[in-house]
């Protein structure tokens, strides 16, 4: 697909796209579980490394004026950040020996070892669109969590935590062309591949050589924020006091936290946008919910479910790639 400026989809809908191919077969496997990768609209990049962009950082100057007198010209503030992406890859190998054995249901066999290695990839990408750090790991591309470091940044919400290891947090985000959205590199297959390496000799711990069928898997792909205020994330919440019900002491009062959460992101952003938390916290608003005028959590139809919680009007996804041992920031 050459590029196309602005285009956004789905793994869903990239499967669709590469429906056929290679490719759209390893889509077919990323998109099975992880829920936030099911949400994420991906964008090609306008770079074969990478995705050059421009954030809005202040708005235009504008004037009430009178007859006769003139406008003073003005233009927005932006800056240019350009996103990297990563090279997330897995090689498999099976004993020929052991393909063998499943006759003509070797294919099917062989199909179900590349689904364990999907759901790798899966888990790995869902956690560095959290937790990526290409200062600590050049080799990763940066996640949500290191956009929003602090409980002073912009779009950061404190949820009281200070215990080491014993926080977690939630967030709210809207994903789209102009707010937040994964990217994979310019002229590739929806940054995924899926390579027959055939037939070759490897060799065992000892030095032993054997034979196996072997496939390579690769995915490329990498997370623009173009407008910060697309993203909220609720941040040091202590995971211990979780589990206390309302009129205990420490109680984290969710209800009021989601809410200041949820009316920092501008309304046609939240509109659209969607929770995500670990079931450490999940469990904590369903708890909550119980308790006479607190968490205003309800069950509706989303994302072809008809089961699905939703808190403030907006869909709730469980992502356990949201570490429950996190410092506070």
């Amino acid at each position: 697909m050459a590029y196309n400026k602005g285009l956004v989809m789905t793994l869903a809908e990239l499967e669709d796209h590469y429906k056929g191919t290679a490719a759209g077969n390893i889509i077919e496997l990323m998109n099975q579980t992880n829920d936030i990768l099911s949400d994420v609209s991906w964008m090609e990049s306008n770079q074969s490394d990478g995705h050059m962009t421009r954030i809005r950082t202040g708005l235009p100057d504008v004037y009430w004026r009178r007859l006769y007198q003139g406008t003073p010209p003005s233009k927005s503030q932006w800056s240019q950040v350009k996103e990297g992406c990563g090279i997330l890859e897995a090689l498999m190998e099976l004993d020929v020996e052991e393909i063998n054995l499943y006759g003509d249901k070797a294919r099917a066999f062989r199909l179900s070892e590349g689904k364990a290695f999907a759901e790798a990839m899966r888990q790995k990408v869902a956690r560095t669109l959290f937790y990526g750090d290409s200062n600590a790991k050049p080799d990763e591309f940066n996640g949500l969590a290191l956009r929003y470091p602090s409980k002073d940044s912009p779009g950061v919400i404190d949820g009281g935590g200070t215990a080491k290891g014993k926080c977690t947090s939630m967030y709210l985000a809207a994903w789209g062309a102009e707010t937040a959205h994964g990217i994979y590199p310019k002229g590739s297959t929806g940054g995924m591949s899926n390579e027959d390496l055939g037939k070759y000799m490897t060799q065992d711990s000892d030095g032993r050589k054997f034979q196996v069928v072997g496939d390579k898997y690769n995915w490329r792909c990498g997370l623009a924020v173009r407008d910060w205020r697309a993203v909220v994330r609720l941040a040091n919440i202590p995971v211990d006091k979780l589990t206390l019900r309302k009129g205990e002491t420490g109680f984290i009062d969710l209800q009021k936290l989601t809410i200041i959460a949820k009316n920092t992101m501008p309304e046609n952003m939240r509109n659209k946008a969607i929770w995500y938390c670990n079931s450490d916290v999940l469990t904590a608003l369903e708890l909550q919910s119980t308790d006479a005028g607190n968490v205003h959590l309800v069950y509706g139809e989303y994302f072809a479910s008809k089961a699905v919680p939703n808190l403030h009007g907006r869909p709730i996804r469980q992502c356990d790639a949201i570490l429950s041992t996190e410092d506070p920031i």
